[in-house]
């Protein structure tokens, strides 16, 4: 699946990303604000992409000018409860606020407006003040539900939250796009070749977002 908008395309992540992927996040300025700290080696990784192979979990490579610079997934996805924890980094520092604004702003549209979840959850950890802080501008709250690593929170960001942040994010001037035109189906697309995988995933997930995805297929 590939989300173009805002000159970005975010598209999801398949097995030969894997090994950029896994530099990137064993760099040491990306693992000291994850709480999975430990140098990952490719068959641990191999083992993780393995287990994101299924319709709870999108992770997707953000690409400007057709350079990866970074990921961004939802994960432990609740069709039903209409709920998805959201995760991102970006290796290119000259670009990582302006691109993890953009690109956050591009999946929660898909959560949101696409998907028509409720509910978003992140797990931050609780020295990391700059991801706590970014969070908050983004509508989450800190949850009061206790995580069990007590050095890590829950943050969750509704529906209705991040709808008051969107309308003070659409103030900003962005002069290359209209940050007021949000993500919708059409922004969406499959590749020929993931067809098959497409039309699986369609049978397990509820009514509603079937209808969503069919017409995407169908366009």
């Amino acid at each position: 699946m590939v989300i173009r908008k805002y000159g970005l395309e975010i598209r999801e992540v398949e097995r030969e990303d894997l090994e950029l992927i896994r530099q990137y996040r064993n760099t040491e300025s990306i693992k000291k604000r994850m709480i999975y700290k430990d140098q990952i080696s490719r068959a641990q990784h191999l083992e993780w992409f393995k287990g994101i192979q299924s319709i709870n979990h999108f992770y997707f490579l953000i690409y400007k000018d057709d350079s990866a610079i970074g990921l961004i997934n939802g994960k432990n996805i609740n069709y039903e409860k209409g709920s998805s924890e959201g995760g991102i980094f970006v290796w290119n520092e000259d670009r990582n606020y302006e691109v993890s604004i953009t690109a956050s702003i591009i999946l929660n549209d898909f959560n949101f407006f696409v998907n028509n979840f409720k509910i978003n959850y992140a797990q931050v950890l609780k020295s990391n003040k700059k991801a706590i802080a970014y969070n908050e501008f983004m509508g989450y709250v800190i949850s009061e539900k206790i995580h069990e690593n007590p050095n890590v929170i829950w943050m969750s960001q509704t529906k209705e939250n991040y709808k008051k942040y969107r309308k003070k994010i659409e103030k900003l001037a962005f002069d290359e796009f209209n940050i007021a035109d949000k993500v919708t189906e059409y922004d969406v697309f499959f590749q020929p070749y993931e067809r098959d995988r497409a039309l699986e995933f369609l049978k397990k997930i509820p009514l509603k977002q079937q209808e969503t995805y069919q017409r995407i297929l169908n366009r």
